[in-house]
């Protein structure tokens, strides 16, 4: 965690997602349908668990203005600003997809480094744990058009869960 002095003295908990990525998260959120800046906050609140304040998301949305990447989109409300991917942006946006492996190899070690390090995990568990979420990673895609298989994969991962918490609560009585 990270920790500013507040201009009151105060200590202020700081947790974020890595520098860059709030451009790539808005572009993706923006690829999927015209959001405004408030939206925008609360969809990267819902995907990270933190909000990004509204002093990161308009600067950042006149600046995606500015390079053509997106722009306003007419809305509903007319009291709501909503923006949308230009033709340049989508095609950013799937460059930014080609960093996926990079971000992903970076997920992995922090991870690695929270479950091994400070967990303790044993090693054997870690790796399941960690081919458990691969596949899931592989075949996502693919349920897409597969809703049966989707329920299927969804109903193991709960049994699973499930049973682990079984174990867990065996091992709570046992100390």
């Amino acid at each position: 965690m990270v920790h500013r002095i507040h201009k009151r003295g105060r200590l202020r908990s700081r947790i974020g997602i890595p520098k860059g990525m709030l451009r790539h998260i808005t572009l993706g959120i923006l690829q999927r349908e015209p959001t405004s800046g408030s939206e925008l906050m609360d969809e990267i609140e819902y995907f990270t668990d933190w909000r990004p304040s509204p002093g990161s998301i308009y600067p950042l949305l006149l600046k995606l203005v500015e390079q053509g990447l997106i722009e306003p989109v007419e809305s509903e409300d007319p009291l709501l600003k909503r923006y949308g991917l230009t033709e340049t942006g989508k095609k950013t946006l799937e460059e930014h997809r080609k960093l996926e492996p990079h971000i992903n190899s970076r997920y992995r070690s922090i991870q690695k480094l929270y479950w091994r390090l400070f967990k303790g995990m044993p090693e054997e568990l870690f790796e399941t744990q960690t081919r458990l979420l691969n596949a899931i990673e592989k075949i996502h895609p693919c349920l897409k058009n597969h809703p049966v298989e989707s329920i299927k994969i969804r109903e193991l991962l709960h049994n699973t869960m499930e049973k682990i918490e079984s174990i867990n609560r065996q091992l709570e009585k046992q100390k």
